[in-house]
């Protein structure tokens, strides 16, 4: 399957609609015109982008799942984190393996959902910039991938068993636990460097210096999906579902998934029998432009429901009304 490249370029007051052409010579000629005729930048683009690409996985090769085309939409977002794409950092530090900046929280992300239900199905997060050869400069990426469709679960993440109790034992729920001190600071959180003042505050009380700030929605999902982090928690409406879809995939395939932040703080763990998971087929009424399809009420993204469970009831009680007001 060759890549799709459809590009609306304004060079001098024109508009240029630049695609894939039917043939590699064409896409050559039209890259030259927003290239300033150079042909070999032109040429080497031009071969890029035509040429067929096959993605392959053992774990895809032991089942076979059969979905109506009819039903799925799709949501791209072909450069997440653009800031930290155009600055081009390389030399960030991660803590704990988490980078607050940089080429390594550029990702991108192919979520597909069930038009009809809204409910994410397939995810894709690809993280070109992961790790760099000194030598020659030349980056090497990872693609994540889940899929979650009628009690099928499957992913490209294989947990090692020791990850895996780890995580499990994180994720109990402290029944036993005969003090508030005990109970604090077992969470870890990613969080926008644009969070509120008050909602760190409240996160502080609840994950200590486990909180760690990242750029790009896309990367700190992946944090979530990758295990560094329990939580990737944000309370403002600026994420949107080309955002939050291919994680939220993937989230479910291990048994997670990503929540309507406000909804759930005007829930009771009594009666929140199914939390309020984001959809991806309806817009938000009465927005315009890009804000009908912003995720409105903040959102959790997590590993399990019996963690996310466990965090709002110590969050919960650390945060005043209107806190994560949008």
């Amino acid at each position: 399957m060759s890549l799709l490249m459809i590009w609306f370029v304004f060079i001098l007051g024109e508009k240029i609609i630049l695609r894939l052409c039917p043939t590699e010579e064409e896409t050559v000629e039209l890259l030259s015109k927003v290239l300033s005729g150079n042909k070999l930048a032109s040429k080497a683009l031009a071969k890029v982008v035509h040429q067929d690409v096959t993605f392959t996985d053992p774990a895809l090769d032991s089942v076979e799942i059969n979905i109506p085309q009819d039903i799925l939409g799709i949501w791209v977002d072909p450069i997440d984190s653009t800031y930290q794409y155009i600055r081009g950092s390389a030399d960030i530090k991660s803590n704990q393996g988490i980078f607050p900046s940089g080429l390594q929280c550029v990702t991108i992300l192919i979520g597909v959902y069930d038009l009809h239900t809204g409910v994410p199905l397939m995810g894709v997060i690809n993280q070109p910039f992961v790790s760099q050869d000194l030598n020659t400069l030349r980056w090497k990426g990872q693609c994540y991938w889940g899929l979650s469709y009628l009690g099928t679960n499957i992913h490209s993440l294989q947990l090692p068993d020791s990850e895996r109790k780890s995580r499990d034992t994180r994720s109990q729920v402290t029944e036993d636990t005969n003090s508030e001190a005990e109970c604090s600071h077992r969470f870890s959180a990613v969080i926008s460097t644009s969070e509120k003042d008050t909602v760190k505050a409240a996160l502080s009380r609840v994950c200590g210096e486990r909180m760690f700030p990242a750029a790009g929605a896309g990367y700190k999902s992946l944090c979530v999906v990758q295990g560094l982090v329990d939580i990737y928690i944000f309370s403002e409406d600026t994420t949107f579902k080309w955002d939050s879809c291919a994680a939220h995939a993937i989230l479910r395939a291990l048994g997670g998934g990503m929540v309507d932040l406000r909804q759930c703080l005007q829930r009771s763990s009594e009666t929140a029998l199914d939390w309020p998971q984001l959809v991806y087929h309806v817009e938000n009424e009465g927005a315009a432009g890009v804000d009908r399809w912003a995720n409105k009420g903040g959102l959790i993204a997590y590993r399990s429901r019996k963690q996310l469970e466990t965090f709002l009831s110590l969050l919960i009680p650390n945060l005043a009304p209107g806190d994560t007001r949008t």
